[in-house]
């Protein structure tokens, strides 16, 4: 299933989408006046073949959202050939399943691009591989050289890190986000250059542990055992009501069965519940909230040692 021409122009406008944000505007309006784009790049957008209608899906909690859809933008505006409409990731699925990373992720942003028919050319997900490929180095530097992280295993989810190495890498990851940010246009713009002309399908490349934890080894523990249960939540995005209406509900399944709930405020939508070491959801990956049922078996089936699938 590709997208129609119907189907197209439900999509925002760029200034629809401004107009509609309720967070990181600021952040977003501020890479807009700091984007520089070469002259080489102007002249390859001003200058394609035929106009390109192009779909981007986003959120306005995501940080690589907030970073890349102005550069998308403002090829757009410049060139004069790309016809763009935004989409809400959560809003859209229809859309944001046919993008899925790695057939299983539904990462934002999501920039889809057709020919004037609507035949589909190629897309491009996330952020640009290299600038991924940087941000695994700095996470690897950080897990081997901060004294915050002596003994830490670097796939330790961000509900289990202790309070000084979560501040770290928050602050570490804000310095990166600054010092890289005009390369990071620059590939960006060098990958949809390479997608509209063939050469490329589209560039998936990982979203770095900092925002996506890898999940951790199963533990093997004895039955009965009392389990932790970490909620890391987007402070600025506010999923305070949805946190704790999550908590409530596991206060009230298991009482004092549980060792802690931990709330963890965090950045960027994020909103990952861990129990007792395993990432049981992330928004990242699977997308919107979770269903308090879900996260209840997973409680009860790591008291039983019971495998949670």
């Amino acid at each position: 299933m590709s997208i129609t021409a119907d189907r197209f122009a439900q999509g925002m406008t760029y200034e629809a989408y401004k107009a509609q944000m309720t967070r990181n505007r600021e952040r977003l309006e501020a890479n807009e006046q700091r984007l520089d784009l070469g002259g080489d790049d102007l002249e390859f957008f001003t200058h394609l073949s035929a106009p390109l209608n192009v779909i981007a899906i986003g959120e306005d909690w995501c940080g690589d959202v907030i970073n890349n859809l102005p550069v998308l933008n403002g090829l757009a505006v410049a060139g004069g050939t790309l016809n763009l409409r935004v989409f809400l990731r959560d809003q859209n699925l229809d859309l944001m399943d046919q993008y899925l990373k790695d057939g299983t992720h539904r990462s934002i942003p999501v920039f889809a691009f057709f020919d004037e028919s609507f035949n589909p050319i190629g897309h491009w997900i996330e952020r640009p591989a290299s600038v991924s490929v940087l941000h695994a180095e700095m996470f690897k530097q950080l897990y081997a050289e901060d004294p915050a992280f002596v003994g830490i295993a670097p796939e330790t989810a961000i509900g289990e890190l202790p309070e000084a190495a979560r501040l770290r890498l928050m602050q570490a990851f804000g310095t990166f986000r600054e010092e890289h940010h005009h390369f990071s246009d620059r590939e960006v713009v060098r990958e949809l250059r390479a997608i509209v002309s063939g050469g490329t399908q589209a560039t998936e490349a990982p979203r770095a542990a900092l925002a996506k934890p890898n999940l951790p080894q199963k533990r093997e523990r004895s039955a009965g055992t009392p389990i932790k249960v970490s909620i890391t939540y987007c402070a600025a995005c506010g999923y305070e009501p949805q946190t704790l209406a999550l908590a409530s509900a596991l206060m009230n399944a298991f009482v004092y069965d549980l060792a802690s709930i931990e709330l963890i405020p965090w950045q960027d939508g994020s909103f990952d519940v861990v129990v007792d070491g395993d990432l049981i959801h992330s928004m990242y990956r699977e997308g919107g909230f979770p269903e308090h049922a879900t996260i209840i078996a997973a409680v009860r089936a790591r008291m039983g040692s019971i495998p949670f699938t």
